[in-house]
């Protein structure tokens, strides 16, 4: 959830775009309808489509990883800008888990216990903030991951992937594969970090950098769109491989980078930077994600039992309802705020 997405006074529209599709995930992902995708017995074509499903919706963080970068790796900034948006996001990570916190405990408030997973990222109701914490870290490397992006190239960002695929993605699954044969336990070792390559939230944002800002590619055309499309579909299926032979107690997300790198570029290559009603609309909405996003944990515990109806269908579908009504709830409350603070600042 980067902050505003502001360039020479202008909006990405795509990156907008991008927000809105990660934040209605973000909501999705916690609700019963996305536990249950992972719920089954046997395989058949419908766990198969669940599976899908489920794979899809683990962009949502990546996602916003990637916004971050291209927005906040596109310029130097000194130490005075990175700590006063490091206060900001302090004061409003601490603000919304005690509000989520005193929502979800039904006003109960135990303040030792809240100091304790506060620390941790453990505060009853504030889980999907968890983002937050990791967004406070950028913040702290900035400067160095500003000094990496400002050097990067085509070829840069071209062997991150690739190094990234083999490492991450490649040999993990052929360990899974003989594991499953020989009944082994091979792995990767623990000692072997290339952070830049493996760190989530190190990668996604030099990648979002070099993908938005150092490959400027031409004009959306439809056929620039597809081979994108079929890594998405690629990467998804070769997921749900890896989650079968792995076992649905074992989560395997190696794949998952290749599905948000082909949903960054596939929305890049179709939305121009705006200039038509339409992506004005989309750079409206967008603008409201970080509200959304924060006040979904506050509107959660009154209203997420309204559409938790019985059934794998019925549940899938009431929360898909949930995540459009907590989006139009919050965006509206958002967009409220949002006016009236311009109008105390014009009067101010």
């Amino acid at each position: 959830m980067s902050e505003e997405i502001k360039a020479e006074g202008s909006r990405y529209a795509h990156l907008d775009l991008l927000r809105l599709i990660a934040c209605f995930l973000v909501v999705f992902n916690h609700t019963q309808g996305c536990i249950r995708l992972y719920e089954y017995d046997s395989i058949d074509f419908t766990v198969l489509v669940r599976l899908f499903i489920a794979m899809i919706v683990k962009i949502n963080v990546p996602i916003f990883y990637m916004i971050t970068g291209s927005l906040l790796l596109n310029r130097d900034r000194d130490y005075k800008d990175i700590f006063r948006r490091i206060a900001k996001m302090f004061a409003i990570l601490l603000i919304f888990s005690i509000a989520a916190h005193l929502c979800y405990n039904k006003g109960n408030f135990y303040i030792p216990g809240f100091i304790r997973n506060f620390a941790s990222a453990t505060v009853d109701g504030a889980g999907p903030y968890w983002y937050l914490y990791a967004y406070l870290g950028i913040l702290l490397i900035l400067p160095f991951l500003r000094s990496i992006a400002v050097r990067m190239r085509p070829n840069d960002v071209f062997y991150l992937i690739v190094v990234r695929f083999v490492i991450g993605a490649a040999i993990p699954m052929l360990f899974k594969i003989a594991n499953s044969v020989v009944d082994s336990n091979m792995h990767l070792a623990l000692e072997f970090q290339p952070a830049i390559i493996l760190v989530d939230c190190v990668f996604y944002p030099l990648i979002g950098y070099g993908l938005d800002r150092c490959l400027e590619g031409k004009e959306p055309s439809f056929f620039g769109r597809i081979p994108f499309a079929v890594m998405f579909a690629a990467a998804d299926l070769l997921g749900i491989l890896a989650l079968i032979i792995a076992g649905p107690e074992e989560a395997f997300d190696g794949f998952v980078f290749l599905m948000v790198i082909s949903v960054f570029m596939f929305v890049k290559k179709s939305v121009v930077k705006s200039r038509h009603r339409a992506d004005k609309t989309i750079s409206l909405l967008g603008s409201l994600t970080f509200g959304i996003y924060l006040l979904d944990p506050v509107i959660g515990p009154f209203f997420k039992q309204l559409f938790d109806f019985k059934g794998d269908h019925k549940q899938f579908w009431s929360s898909i309802a949930y995540c459009i009504f907590s989006m139009s709830v919050g965006g509206a409350i958002t967009l409220l705020y949002k006016k009236v603070k311009t109008r105390i600042l014009k009067t101010s």
